[in-house]
């Protein structure tokens, strides 16, 4: 039997999380354990913002996908005559059933495996089976244009599939105006064209066995180096990393000591508008929710953390390189030298948020503490959930008083 999300979460805790950095707890254990809190933080932290949910490049012309989003049954369409993508509700509007399962080509048509109401991938419905009696297919007062599939906003930015589930977020331009103009201006003005996803060793998937929020967490400071990533460290030391705050919803670490020369016989390309004078930086934000990012002079990588259950998550990541030229043979050495190093780095963070996650439970852990130096990114993450948590918590007590 599920308890109201008030009776697990003191109100008291939150606050605590709002105080300055080096003074604040962090989010209570029940957020990252009980399936209250996950239920909560699909209505309220995803739905009402711009949730990242697949990589546009990874659907094929003509595919269709079922994603099962924290339980919620959505397809993915790409068209094949133009490639545009469409998502929607993966239920048939006739007696609800998840349309498709899996992932797959199709002739243009999706069919309903109960009663064969068949649908375009454009979502319109076209034919409804004997729907007034054997072989009588259609009915007086029954429009068919009133009955397609359910569309579900979408948008794609930097190779990324974002959805907005609820449908009530500013378009996505306005909603992260502030996180477009910096990285334009540090890409420059053509650099989300330039980018071409690796035709081989281009990314990865992690099942990590801790709930999403710690994944976020651990990404937004580089206070974990010297310890966690001892290899990374070494070139890429915690003393040339810093916080950046970039707005509400984004922030992260920058580094001054990344080298796009690194591989001195044959460099990758670089990005044609790079900032010349940030040709060494390195730029890694959470856009939150769920998205995580790098930001290199000659490639790019987007990590999607998507929801599994309180206790774990999947981490799907993809690299975007510049231009068409980063994807010849003559580059098939530098892609897996790169693709190897990133899953490397990956790889020696599950541990510890698998072993986060497990403290967790532990009675005697009630939000930790806060480094006002290193975890500065970290706890803006936490204010921006606990913010959340307070919203809907004093609603719902001012809605009984």
């Amino acid at each position: 039997m599920t308890q109201p999300i008030q009776s697990l979460i003191e109100p008291d805790d939150l606050q605590a999380v709002l105080q300055p950095t080096g003074e604040a707890r962090g989010m209570p254990n029940a957020v990252y354990t009980s399936e209250e809190a996950y239920a909560f933080e699909r209505e309220y932290l995803f739905a009402p913002h711009w949730t990242a949910i697949a990589f546009a490049d990874s659907l094929a012309p003509g595919e269709v996908r079922a994603v099962d989003f924290m339980g919620l049954p959505i397809l993915l369409c790409r068209l094949k005559t133009n490639g545009e993508i469409r998502v929607f509700h993966n239920v048939c509007s006739h007696r609800g059933l998840r349309l498709v399962s899996g992932s797959r080509q199709t002739n243009g048509l999706l069919v309903c495996p109960y009663h064969s109401w068949t649908y375009g991938l454009g979502g319109d419905l076209k034919a409804t089976p004997h729907i007034g009696g054997v072989g009588v297919h259609c009915v007086d007062g029954f429009h068919r244009a009133d009955h397609g599939l359910k569309p579900i906003r979408h948008h794609v930015w930097l190779g990324v599939l974002f959805v907005n589930l609820d449908g009530t977020a500013p378009p996505f331009e306005e909603a992260v105006t502030t996180v477009l103009e910096r990285y334009r201006n540090l890409m420059g003005p053509d650099g989300e064209s330039q980018l071409r996803r690796a035709i081989t060793h281009d990314g990865g998937t992690m099942d990590v066995r801790c709930n999403w929020k710690l994944a976020l967490e651990n990404f937004l400071e580089a206070y974990h180096l010297p310890f966690i990533h001892p290899g990374l460290n070494s070139y890429s030391p915690l003393n040339r990393h810093y916080n950046e705050i970039i707005d509400d919803l984004c922030a992260g670490q920058v580094t001054t000591t990344f080298d796009p020369d690194l591989d001195r016989d044959d460099p990758l390309p670089l990005f044609n508008g790079w900032d010349p004078d940030r040709r060494a930086t390195g730029e890694y934000p959470a856009l939150f929710p769920n998205l995580l990012l790098g930001f290199q002079a000659n490639h790019v990588f987007g990590m999607i953390v998507s929801p599994v259950s309180p206790d774990s998550c999947r981490e799907e990541f993809m690299i975007f390189y510049a231009g068409d030229e980063a994807n010849d043979d003559r580059y098939l050495r530098q892609r897996k030298s790169n693709l190897d190093a990133w899953t490397a780095v990956f790889n020696e963070d599950i541990e510890p948020c698998e072993r986060m996650q497990i403290g967790r439970n532990s009675p005697g852990y009630r939000g930790g503490a806060f480094s006002p130096v290193h975890d500065v990114c970290s706890h803006h993450f936490h204010q921006w959930v606990a913010k959340h948590y307070l919203a809907v918590l004093h609603d719902t007590s001012a809605g009984t008083a």
